[in-house]
């Protein structure tokens, strides 16, 4: 938000745009990227959890989770990505990801907002385990 930061931002748009099309390149403030890199793959390890709980719905009901996703894949509101069940999402990126984003939603006071996202991390353990139980 400083001029000097901006100056700094323009220089590295013109050398990333040697490569990627200026229209691409997106530039924001140290927050917001930082949030953005976080939220997106918060966003995505919730999708696999989200696919992974229904699979045990599914268990229980009799219905076919891949059915079930393939369904709501075809919804243009949501789409085919991260929706096949599995052990868990894996990785360490996920997972820290989302740990960070929990630390700093209760840095801020955020504790309703850092339980929710604890709950995809808890989700992913509960599957894990499950499976494991197998």
């Amino acid at each position: 938000t400083t001029t000097e930061g901006f100056a700094a931002a323009n220089v590295l748009v013109d050398v990333y745009a040697n490569w990627v099309p200026r229209e691409r390149i997106l530039t924001t403030n140290l927050w917001s990227s930082e949030l953005s890199k976080l939220v997106a793959n918060a966003m995505l390890a919730q999708r696999v959890s989200s696919i992974n709980s229904i699979s045990q719905l599914c268990e229980k009901t009799g219905a076919d989770v891949a059915e079930v996703s393939r369904a709501i894949g075809k919804d243009s509101r949501i789409g085919p990505k991260f929706l096949g069940a599995s052990v868990g999402f894996g990785g360490s990126c996920f997972q820290k990801d989302i740990l960070n984003l929990v630390y700093i939603c209760e840095s801020e006071g955020l504790h309703e907002v850092a339980k929710y996202w604890q709950q995809v991390v808890d989700m992913n353990e509960h599957q894990k385990s499950t499976f494991a139980r197998r």
